[in-house]
């Protein structure tokens, strides 16, 4: 069974109530919405809020989703409106480069790398990271998509709404952005 006839199944299970199937759902989709939220928005503690509230809005909308076969597609925009409603909400901003004494260090698993190299990885993934952050909404969500979720083109166009030759084409601005924003440090 594919996976989209298996989710299909599991979305009708959910629309009668089934709040098992729904976790399977949750399981499947869990992570992979929240690493999209997590790149849009840059807040690990917000990503998980806004997860759990895109798969609340998810569960009460159920039963007035039409194309059980459509639920990831759905699911992302959901959690794409959630992000932009947070994007726009005017709250007090958190510095990026480390200040916050309360913040704890991200620990990163030991590859055997030394400190010096540890301490430059660790600044190559904030520097991406705020990259991503700084892109325009539509370039962000289709990089995200792509190359962190791996998503291919056709898919994340239909999930969209939008037709491939767009999502090409805000691949190829949001990497040319990409490229210009990291290139000093990127060593030629």
């Amino acid at each position: 069974m594919s996976t989209e006839a298996a989710d299909e199944k599991l979305v009708g299970k959910a629309q009668q109530g089934d709040q098992r199937a729904f976790g399977t759902l949750y399981s499947q989709y869990g992570r992979v919405i929240y690493s999209i939220i997590r790149h849009m928005i840059g807040n690990d503690e917000a990503a998980a809020d806004l997860t759990q509230e895109t798969f609340i809005r998810a569960w009460r909308s159920l039963p007035r989703l039409q194309e059980p076969k459509a639920f990831g597609g759905w699911l992302r925009m959901i959690a794409l409106n959630l992000t932009r409603d947070w994007l726009r909400a005017d709250r007090p901003t958190q510095p990026l480069d480390g200040e916050n004494d309360e913040e704890m260090p991200r620990q990163w698993a030991d590859d055997g790398a030394g400190p010096a190299d540890q301490l430059e990885t660790s600044e190559q993934q904030r520097q991406v990271t705020e990259a991503i952050q700084r892109l325009n909404e539509d370039q962000r969500l289709v990089i995200v998509m792509h190359h962190l979720e791996g998503k291919p083109v056709a898919e994340i166009g239909e999930d969209l709404g939008i037709p491939v030759g767009t999502v090409l084409s805000r691949l190829a601005r949001g990497r040319e952005a990409l490229r210009i924003k990291l290139a000093p440090y990127v060593e030629e």
